[in-house]
């Protein structure tokens, strides 16, 4: 049973609402997380592919690890291919529903109240405190809100957030298929438009896994139906495709992070790398500054976006670099037509690009890997003509 007054109400059970929960109940704050699906960590919105690093906020479970893959196979239209060994950090990809019950049981234990199957209808706030209407129930009132509601703004026009700037659109899915260790990544106009497809081999326990999907402007069911179809991916197959699970995905910040008793975190910030559009690490971090900036709030006894935005200068602080420099990626790539993605990927496999990537590259931090390609001289060409056309 929820109770009807908190110092916060976090909407959103996903990692990014429970991880801010867990670190602000530690820190002595009544919580509650109000999640509006019925089970925590389903349904699955994502390909749960992290680095260890993740563990620097929270330690991956023992059994919420699906696989370990080691290489990374990027293909182009036209059938150029080059492979990659991991230079050294370690991926792991994730079953969602275990990391993030695990992340449920630690923010109970920490003292917050988990409650699950309750749909947040309305945020109202005043001077004093912010009422939190639930649709199957009565108010929950607190002293702030933590937005942890994914790729859902229904409630962030009233308060002054604005939406992402740009968003795509994903599809995926999980099917029994052949064995297999290394990612795929695919990429081109046809295969995924502005985005890419990929296929992710898992293991549940001695099933051999699949786990496909697409990041494209336009229409993802669509797109991955195609891939799927494909010669190549339909033979690894071992059960009919089913309809996908669907969802926008951001890929650059909404416009306000923060308001009078109000900060979005995560997804709901428009948080994601902008090349991969992942979202766990940056959901985390943001999460753990969130968290950080509230405690230090409630402690000054002012919660006004005054002094709350200090989480956006945190985050932009640590984030956008990476932000701004994946984005203006992003747009090279989209540029290129399929020819000229096939010579980046070819470029890609060259010695001198291989050296500069086990180097520069790493999974959560783009940056530094950007500027280093930019100006090696066999990407310059590449470079020039998508600035240029």
């Amino acid at each position: 049973m929820k109770p009807a007054r908190c110092d916060v109400v976090v909407v959103g059970g996903g990692p990014a609402g429970l991880y801010a929960a867990l670190r602000l109940a530690a820190a002595g704050l009544e919580v509650v997380v109000l999640e509006e699906h019925p089970t925590i960590g389903a349904p699955t919105h994502c390909t749960g592919i992290v680095s260890a690093e993740v563990e620097e906020f929270y330690k991956i479970p023992p059994h919420g690890c699906l696989q370990r893959p080691t290489s990374c196979i990027i293909a182009a239209s036209g059938g150029v291919r080059t492979e990659f060994r991991s230079p050294g950090e370690e991926i792991v990809v994730l079953d969602r529903a275990v990391f993030d019950e695990s992340l449920a049981s630690s923010a109970r234990s920490a003292g917050a109240t988990v409650s699950t199957g309750h749909r947040v209808d309305g945020i109202v706030a005043n001077d004093d405190e912010i009422s939190v209407r639930v649709a199957d129930g009565p108010a929950v009132r607190g002293r702030a809100v933590v937005l942890a509601t994914g790729v859902s703004y229904r409630f962030h026009r009233s308060y002054g957030l604005g939406m992402p700037a740009a968003v795509l659109h994903t599809a995926q899915l999980e099917l029994d298929a052949q064995p297999a260790t290394a990612l795929e990544i695919h990429i081109g106009r046809r295969v995924a438009p502005d985005g890419f497809a990929w296929i992710v081999p898992v293991r549940r326990g001695d099933r051999a896994r699949m786990k496909a999907g697409v990041l494209v402007r336009g229409d993802a069911r669509h797109h991955l139906q195609r891939l799927l179809e494909s010669p190549a991916i339909a033979a690894r197959l071992c059960e009919a495709p089913r309809e996908p699970i669907r969802r926008l995905m951001p890929v650059a910040p909404v416009r306000r992070t923060y308001a009078n008793r109000v900060l979005a975190i995560g997804d709901a910030a428009g948080l994601t790398k902008p090349v991969t559009a992942g979202g766990i690490f940056y959901s985390l971090l943001s999460s753990e500054l969130a968290a950080d900036t509230l405690v230090e709030a409630f402690a000054a006894g002012d919660l006004s976006a005054r002094r709350l935005s200090r989480y956006e200068t945190r985050w932009r602080q640590r984030l956008l670099p990476e932000i701004r420099s994946g984005r203006w990626f992003r747009r090279l790539l989209v540029n290129l037509t399929d020819a000229e993605l096939g010579a980046f990927v070819q470029a890609l496999g060259s010695d001198d690009v291989r050296a500069i990537i086990d180097r520069s590259a790493r999974f959560n931090w783009h940056r530094n890997v950007i500027l280093a390609l930019a100006r090696q001289s066999g990407m310059k060409s590449i470079i020039l003509r998508s600035l240029f056309r």
